[in-house]
């Protein structure tokens, strides 16, 4: 029987189990009382994110997106407006994150939040980037790398946030408590994606469900592999 509470050693060791539907169905649960403070905080990811790309892409001839001839400078160009953004958003949407793991633990969540993480702005960046690196290089090489480091690494950012480890010690942490379970988890990971695609059809009035539904979800999983705290049960 495994604890309902993981720690960071018996998450490297693998020892952990959970199962989707149970995973979703807290979930669903534990998005009520909540869904507003998610929806706020998306709502100001977007804006923000969204006017600096506006900015930030104006530095860039925005012709080569649309000119065949000039589509690698598109590309880099493209590359270049993600990576400028990276500092100002990146911090954001972990806060998000963040939060679907505290609604997990039952630690009230607010809006104001979502700004707490940029004092960690640099190590999350250099993180992202060298997981980005790695997660290229699998896909170059033979492609199934690819897919199994990008879901291997989907807890490397919480981690640095919440157990203060260093980018390395972050990412192997993630990949080796992830591989234990890498099926169900690359699993769930997909059926969230067709959930949330589903509920954006009809005009997109099931994201409102569905999104804090993922991050909760996540956040689930999150506590039943880790745990939330430095020394959480160990």
């Amino acid at each position: 029987m495994y604890e309902e509470i993981g720690t960071l050693e018996r998450a490297r060791n693998g020892e952990y189990d959970f199962r989707i539907a149970e995973v979703l169905s807290e979930a669903w649960v534990r998005t009520s009382g909540a869904k507003l403070t998610f929806l706020a905080a998306m709502f100001i990811f977007i804006v923000i994110a969204g006017t600096l790309t506006v900015v930030v892409s104006s530095l860039f001839d925005a012709q080569s997106y649309y000119d065949a001839e000039l589509y690698l400078k598109g590309f880099l160009s493209d590359r270049a407006v993600s990576l400028l953004t990276l500092p100002v958003t990146l911090p954001l949407i972990v806060a998000i994150v963040m939060m679907g793991i505290k609604r997990a633990h039952d630690i009230e969540i607010t809006i104001p939040s979502i700004f707490d993480y940029y004092v960690l702005v640099w190590p999350l960046v250099f993180a992202s980037i060298a997981m980005n690196v790695m997660i290229m290089i699998g896909f170059i090489l033979l492609v199934l790398p690819g897919i199994y480091l990008a879901t291997a690494y989907m807890f490397t950012l919480p981690l640095i946030v919440d157990k203060n480890l260093t980018l390395w010690d972050a990412m192997e942490s993630s990949r080796k408590a992830v591989t234990a379970h890498w099926f169900k988890l690359f699993g769930f990971n997909m059926l969230m994606a067709l959930i949330i695609t589903l509920s954006a059809l009809p005009l997109g009035i099931g994201l409102f469900w569905t999104v804090p539904l993922a991050f909760i979800g996540n956040g689930i999983l999150y506590r039943k592999i880790f745990g939330y705290g430095i020394d959480a049960n160990e």
